[in-house]
């Protein structure tokens, strides 16, 4: 065959090439339709989740380089978060319900319904407590819409929400789920780091 009759040939392969890629998202980015179909069962798991025990590490980032160990336990709308370590404090309990707080550190109990703000006032960092429950889950919390990006598996790979910004960094496999293991969360101030090294006593709303 010549050159010349081959050459339709040519141009019409390289039009279905670029026909197959036009749909197709660059190279390295995730296709969010695709990973929205794959999300829609994975967000039903995780909001499924009613308790959960988390154990590991928190650090904040930047200039100070504090850093304590973290246990969280979370029985349907009640919780528990425990802070031993330095992180400023030196050990910091939060037990209660997102709207009647008790905390107790070093220098006594206070109950409060903004722990969020007594934690700012005192220890000059804070975190949304009542938000934080869904995050480590890797789910939008209820409430304010979240500008959320998926990875290809279909789960969160950036959160934005209530003027935070979440990049869940690595996940881990417990049971049947796809669990955070390393997330950072920052709010313009303070940038913090969650290592989370074991996921215990999950149970759904049926309590299975």
């Amino acid at each position: 065959m010549s050159r010349r009759a081959s050459l339709p040939l040519w141009i019409a392969a390289l039009a279905l090439l670029l026909a197959a890629c036009s749909g197709s998202p660059p190279n390295g980015e995730v296709d969010q339709r695709q990973a929205g179909v794959l999300w829609q069962h994975h967000q039903a798991q995780l909001r499924a989740i009613r308790d959960f025990v988390l154990s590991g590490r928190i650090a904040e980032l930047g200039l100070t380089g504090n850093r304590a160990d973290l246990k969280w336990t979370q029985q349907a709308a009640h919780f528990e978060v425990r802070v031993s370590g330095p992180l400023g404090v030196g050990a910091l309990l939060l037990s209660g319900v997102p709207d009647a707080v008790t905390i107790r550190t070093k220098d006594g109990v206070l109950q409060t319904r903004d722990p969020s703000d007594f934690m700012q006032q005192q220890l000059g960092w804070s975190l949304p407590v009542a938000r934080l429950r869904y995050w480590v889950l890797g789910l939008p919390a209820p409430g304010s819409a979240p500008s959320l990006l998926l990875d290809a598996q279909g789960r969160a790979a950036t959160l934005q929400q209530d003027g935070w910004n979440l990049q869940y960094v690595e996940y881990q496999t417990v049971g049947a789920l796809a669990l955070p293991r390393k997330l950072e969360l920052a709010d313009g101030t303070h940038r913090f780091r969650l290592v989370i090294d074991q996921w215990s006593d999950l149970a759904d709303g049926d309590g299975a």
